[in-house]
């Protein structure tokens, strides 16, 4: 029984890290973003370290923008507009 449980966790384990790598570099929501974002309407740099203003940016990454006010996923992409 413990190795069936092991064997259960180890794939939960390896498929979180495939969601992990595949989110980076497609990125999307799953992946982990380290480089700088600026905003693509005015330009601004955001800082590294974020304050989420909302449950959404909270959980998936993300932020406003301090000078437009435009909302931004952690890739940097405008979101919340059209």
């Amino acid at each position: 029984m413990a190795i069936f449980l092991f064997f259960v966790m180890l794939c939960v384990l390896v498929a979180g890290l495939v969601l992990l790598v595949r989110g980076t570099v497609k990125k999307s929501k799953w992946g982990i973003n380290i480089q700088a974002v600026a905003c693509p309407r005015c330009h601004a740099a955001l800082p590294q370290i974020r304050k989420p203003t909302s449950f959404k940016q909270a959980m998936w990454g993300g932020s406003s923008c301090q000078s437009c006010g435009a909302e931004l996923d952690k890739w940097g992409r405008e979101i919340g507009r059209g």
